[in-house]
């Protein structure tokens, strides 16, 4: 006779954490997709969602062999218990449990006699009948949400109920009973703490409803042993809201034509094409700072009516101040002035490199945003441009050092641009992936040329947005740490130094 277990049974027997992913929309497409990372469960909300008995028996129909399906039930009753359970579900979460007798209902209508009463039938069920009656009472799972003030208060009675698995926290209803919501604080703390100990004196596992991964990991280490790692609402809601935000205009006046700018590291590379896209759009005046002056004599003379040489060192606090009192009709700052030694963090002897790139890459920087705030209040507002780098967001150990001076100036923009709000100064990041540049050339891989990257700050300008990724490399990074953070860091991870510990 064939033996049927549940592996969510097994799983707490051992001690261990359930990760759930929760699904109320109703799409068994999407509970299917969803299904793909292996979760140990898949809770189908019969409460809230939008199931019905069909697309309830097809989802679970297609997520069973990768994930254990499990069902929070519209109510406590024997019909909503007993049909989850008909449909192909290995465990059910019960609703608003307030007493013992609420609790010993819930286990009553998801046992066969003699502990309980559930009505045998269905077709998912009895596909081996025998086996599934004689195993079903021992393996079905069955959780009791305490979820209001009465619940909290009845806490150890309800988790003493023999046949309840676990006691399931329902936060978001239990600070409505509270009068905590929406701000859960101590109160609502404490109602969570005193359930879960409650639970753990019966013997019984704890669980709690979570938003998000990031969240359930941490009540894992409180001891929790069922969390919610994603549901598919916010999976679709959130990530589609902050695309269109982040693709989406914003009004203001020109940034560029008719403005006065001042852009650093003009001698080669990056800076002297932004320069030379300021002038096709309109620019009055750049300022083309470099620390070699001399080689900049080639720039300048595409358009001396409008470009001004400016020896710069952004390194040299002395010589900064020296150009915000020659330039105080700069409109437009764009730092990019940077280095890279192309070096890793701790497969050379020594931090000479570490320490240059952040002196150069995010102080220098920093001091140039202090000298020239003032002047851009002075003048409306203006902007602030930084050439970050996609390796901000994750790090590329064969320039380790570089990458970590560069999330350093994005933190820096990021500060900058909450600060600068008030005076009205907008604030862009320029994250590009690999640029055709001296400072790549000894690496073989897929590059956008430095136009391409200025056309981009251009543009970013023109719609006011507050981050540009120009090219393949950065637009994929960017997308891999939105969506799955831990892969992109691993696959950059890959490449590491020939020297490496």
């Amino acid at each position: 006779m064939k033996i049927i277990s549940n592996p969510i049974r097994q799983k707490l027997a051992a001690g261990d954490c359930v990760g759930c992913h929760w699904v109320a929309l109703g799409s068994p497409s999407v509970a299917e997709i969803m299904a793909q990372g292996q979760p140990d469960a898949m809770v189908f909300d019969l409460q809230h969602g939008l199931w019905t008995r069909e697309t309830l028996e097809h989802g679970i129909g297609v997520v069973r062999g990768l994930t254990t399906p499990l069902c929070r039930v519209a109510d406590n009753s024997p019909y909503a218990i007993g049909s989850a359970l008909d449909a192909g579900a290995m465990g059910v979460i019960v609703p608003f449990v307030e007493t013992a007798e609420q609790a010993e209902a819930a286990v009553v209508a998801a046992k066969y006699p003699p502990r309980g009463m559930r009505s045998f039938g269905n077709v998912r069920p009895i596909f081996d009948a025998a086996a599934y009656v004689n195993d079903a009472n021992a393996n079905t799972f069955v959780a009791v949400m305490i979820e209001t003030a009465k619940g909290v208060e009845n806490a150890a009675e309800i988790a003493a109920t023999p046949g309840v698995d676990m006691i399931f926290i329902g936060p978001f209803d239990l600070s409505l009973s509270l009068g905590t919501f929406p701000d859960f604080g101590p109160k609502h703390q404490d109602a969570i703490l005193r359930v879960k100990a409650a639970a753990e004196a019966a013997g019984k596992n704890a669980g709690i409803f979570t938003a998000h991964g990031m969240m359930a990991a941490d009540r894992r280490v409180q001891g929790f042993q069922m969390v919610v790692l994603a549901n598919d609402q916010d999976l679709l809601q959130g990530p589609s809201k902050a695309q269109v935000s982040r693709f989406a205009a914003r009004d203001g006046e020109d940034l560029v034509d008719g403005r006065v700018a001042l852009v650093t590291g003009t001698n080669r590379g990056i800076g002297s094409e932004i320069v030379r896209s300021l002038v096709k759009a309109g620019a009055k005046k750049v300022y083309c700072a470099s620390r070699d002056v001399a080689a900049l004599r080639p720039l300048i003379s595409e358009a001396p009516d409008r470009l001004q040489a400016l020896e710069l060192d952004v390194t040299d606090e002395t010589q900064i101040a020296a150009a915000a009192k020659a330039c105080r009709d700069v409109e437009l700052l764009v730092n990019n002035a940077g280095i890279n030694h192309n070096t890793p963090l701790f497969a050379i002897d020594d931090t000479a490199n570490a320490r240059r790139e952040m002196e150069v890459n995010y102080f220098g920087t920093l001091n140039m945003c202090r000298a020239f705030i003032p002047i851009l209040k002075a003048n409306g507002g203006g902007a602030i441009v930084n050439m970050v780098s996609i390796l901000a967001h994750a790090n590329l150990p064969l320039m380790g050092s570089l990458c970590a001076s560069k999330a350093a100036l994005l933190s820096l923009t990021q500060a900058l641009r909450a600060e600068l709000k008030a005076q009205g100064t907008h604030v862009m990041a320029v994250l590009p992936g690999a640029v055709n540049t001296d400072m790549t050339k000894d690496f073989d891989i897929p590059k956008i040329a430095a136009a391409y990257v200025a056309s981009a700050l251009l543009d970013g300008l023109s719609l006011r947005q507050e981050e540009v990724y120009p090219g393949d490399m950065a637009t994929s990074i960017v997308y891999g740490m939105l969506n799955n953070p831990k892969e992109t860091e691993w696959g950059l991870g890959s490449y590491l130094p020939p020297n490496a510990p």
